[in-house]
């Protein structure tokens, strides 16, 4: 398994260590490097980053300390823990042994599945709810945008009347709500407030759509609309693990 050259940056002396971890943790935490895959050598690595095998050395210790990496047969290969059945979660935890990709790809089978459904099953009033949380939306306030969306995502696999779809969605809530937050693995500046109401108006666009697709009784639509929309979020926060660290940022908390 080699690391993607379109996603690494050759590395300045002052960088070190930390800069070649942080780059690593990029590529596992987005799903370039997937649970089980082997390591490059420190070699390749220290070819890849334009650092010392000393430096690489460093990051690799780093690495297999914070629990990403683990050493199999004189190789490091990328840990494959299996947390998700222990009864206590740490979520900081999980979050370094799975990926955005594993996250969003038991989403869109959730949630395109249970749009599908809404389409054909709902009755009466069963939108009001629906409309009323879109309402709710219409704020400036980031933490009340954030409840409203996963009140959303939740009120539309009700929506579904399956309800072994709807406990095992419910039951995964914290995984697939909570998780993104320790996914910002890199201290950034707080967005501008013009740039998050751009992404507020985005995602608000995307719901209407979905919404209308459910209401015309439209399974495919909402089902495609639905797909769209979490392909565009998993590429956003795969987008942001990507980006170049700057001088400030530091590893996750």
């Amino acid at each position: 398994m080699s690391v993607n050259a379109a996603q690494v940056q050759v590395l300045t002396r002052e960088t070190l260590a930390d800069r070649v971890l942080a780059q690593l943790r990029r590529q596992i935490l987005s799903g370039v490097l997937a649970p089980g895959d082997r390591l490059p050598s420190e070699q390749d690595l220290s070819l890849a980053f334009g650092v010392g095998r000393t430096t690489v050395r460093e990051a690799l210790g780093g690495l297999i300390a914070s629990g990403l990496a683990r050493r199999h047969r004189n190789r490091l290969v990328v840990s494959d823990r299996a947390l998700l059945g222990a009864e206590e979660v740490s979520y900081a935890t999980l979050a370094t042994s799975i990926s955005v990709r594993d996250v969003y790809e038991v989403r869109k089978l959730f949630e395109v599945k249970a749009v599908e459904l809404a389409a054909e099953h709902w009755a009466r009033d069963d939108l009001a709810e629906i409309r009323a949380i879109l309402e709710e939306m219409q704020t400036a306030d980031a933490d009340r945008f954030h409840q409203a969306d996963v009140s959303f995502h939740l009120a539309l696999v009700r929506l579904s009347n399956n309800r072994i779809l709807v406990e095992s969605f419910e039951r995964s809530r914290d995984l697939f709500f909570r998780l993104p937050n320790y996914w910002r693995v890199f201290t950034q500046p707080p967005p501008r407030r013009g740039s998050r109401d751009a992404v507020h108006r985005a995602k608000f666009q995307q719901y209407e759509r979905i919404v209308r697709a459910i209401e015309a009784r439209d399974p495919q639509a909402a089902g495609q609309a639905m797909l769209e929309h979490l392909s565009a979020v998993q590429h956003d926060l795969i987008a942001h693990l990507e980006q170049p660290q700057t001088a400030s940022a530091g590893a996750a908390s």
